[in-house]
């Protein structure tokens, strides 16, 4: 069983016989183990190839390759009339089709609807915050024309007398 299974390894590893007897002893070539499990199962591997392999015929030769030639098709015929339930499915689908493309316009409308008063809702809070912006700034000038008044009432208060 040991030459069988060397000769397992040569085969699929490719080792030269020269190299299988470089070992110097036996029990150096004694597998132990998991190696020895796996050598078993290689050997019943290779049984099995060899068992299915000797049936078989010798290879014929195959034949160059050649374009594969496809017959035109012939025109479609109509499709037969459909059946009574074939129809009940397509009026059926037909008619959910036409409930769904209705649903779609009203969302598309409300949508619309939205958007405009989103946009009036927009422009209203533009034009008060305008406002409140207008309102500041005529605050500020308010606020600088009582200072610069303030100022040229104090300025003789803090002048120097000769």
């Amino acid at each position: 069983m040991r030459e069988v299974q060397w000769e397992e390894i040569r085969r699929r590893c490719g080792v030269s016989d020269p190299a299988l007897k470089t070992q110097t002893t036996t029990a150096a070539r004694q597998p132990s183990g998991p190696l020895q499990d796996w050598l078993a199962t290689l050997s019943r591997i290779d049984a099995a190839d060899q068992a299915r392999a000797a049936p078989r015929r010798p290879a014929e030769a195959q034949p160059a390759w050649e374009p594969r030639i496809v017959a035109p098709s012939e025109p479609a015929a109509e499709p037969p009339p459909a059946s009574g339930a074939e129809q009940d499915d397509l009026a059926a689908l037909m008619a959910e089709n036409m409930m769904l493309k209705a649903r779609l316009r009203q969302e598309h409308g409300r949508y619309d609807e939205l958007q405009a008063l989103l946009a009036e809702e927009l422009r209203a809070l533009r034009a008060h915050v305008q406002q409140e912006v207008d309102r500041a700034e005529e605050l500020r000038a308010e606020r600088d024309l009582w200072m610069a008044r303030a100022e040229a009432l104090a300025q003789p208060l803090f002048q120097h007398r000769r």
